[in-house]
């Protein structure tokens, strides 16, 4: 009850204050969820999908990349097809790389001018608080007349300064939480800038590893192609050998049943 009584005497400054202390708040809250969904805090997908890259992997690099949200992740992804994609100069790599990064970094810094705006203009409301009070004070002090009584100034003088300390309340903690908000929005553009100078730095080997791996799927398509042949045709002399078996059997099979019908049939022994 006294500490709203406290707040009441400081008067409507008092209520602007906790309006901006209630914003800072939002803001603060709503950053470090924002953070928390691009997932900016997270950086163990870098060296695997930079080691990908290296080996000229581009499957596994893409499908490493693809499974990880976040500007950092995105900015090596749009990196690596500007790497990949030979039609692409160099400038426009670089712009297109520019353009993305810029956005992303526009998007983690929404919202953070208005926790800047509020640790400037707290501290400025409480002055202006403290000064409407003090005039007020000496107002009243000059209508006094010849009885001064000193516990109205220092009354009014107490009241006044209410403002300036709560101003000042909410000015400390959101400059605070700007630069340390700030401190990671600078932190990830620093490691967008590293990976992405480090993927275009990689170029010359990505396209040798390129090279070299497709070389080595050509041969293992062509030892694949004819390992399948082979197979044809051990399938094609097995079926040759049982046909000439079959054949075999058929010739050792034909004089028995000729023995037989002499046996069975003297006229035709007689008549041979």
């Amino acid at each position: 009850m006294q500490e709203i009584m406290i707040f009441q005497k400081g008067g409507m400054v008092m209520y602007v204050l906790a309006a901006l202390s209630v914003y800072a708040v939002a803001v603060v809250i709503f950053k470090v969820i924002q953070f928390r969904k691009a997932n900016v805090f997270d950086h163990s997908f870098i060296e695997p999908a930079l080691r990908e890259i290296k080996q000229g992997d581009r499957a596994r690099a893409t499908k490493t990349l693809a499974g990880t949200k976040g500007p950092i992740a995105r900015i090596m992804r749009v990196t690596f097809e500007c790497v990949a994609n030979r039609e692409m100069s160099q400038k426009s790599k670089e712009a297109e790389i520019m353009r993305v990064g810029s956005g992303d970094l526009r998007y983690l810094e929404t919202h953070l001018r208005g926790l800047e705006m509020t640790a400037s203009v707290a501290p400025l409301l409480g002055l202006l608080g403290t000064v409407i009070g003090m005039i007020g004070s000496f107002s009243k002090l000059s209508l006094s007349g010849t009885r001064v009584d000193p516990t109205i100034l220092a009354g009014g003088i107490w009241e006044a300064l209410l403002t300036t300390a709560g101003g000042l309340a909410v000015a400390i903690p959101a400059l605070a939480a700007h630069y340390l908000l700030d401190g990671v929005i600078e932190k990830v553009r620093a490691t967008m800038k590293d990976v992405s100078v480090q993927i275009l730095a990689l170029e010359d080997e990505f396209r040798r590893n390129e090279r070299a791996l497709a070389i080595e799927e050509s041969r293992r398509a062509e030892q694949q192609k004819h390992e399948k042949e082979e197979a044809l045709k051990e399938e094609e002399r097995k079926k040759r050998e049982e046909a000439d078996q079959w054949a075999e059997k058929q010739r050792q099979n034909s004089p028995q049943k000729t023995s037989t019908l002499h046996l069975l049939s003297p006229k035709y022994t007689n008549a041979n």
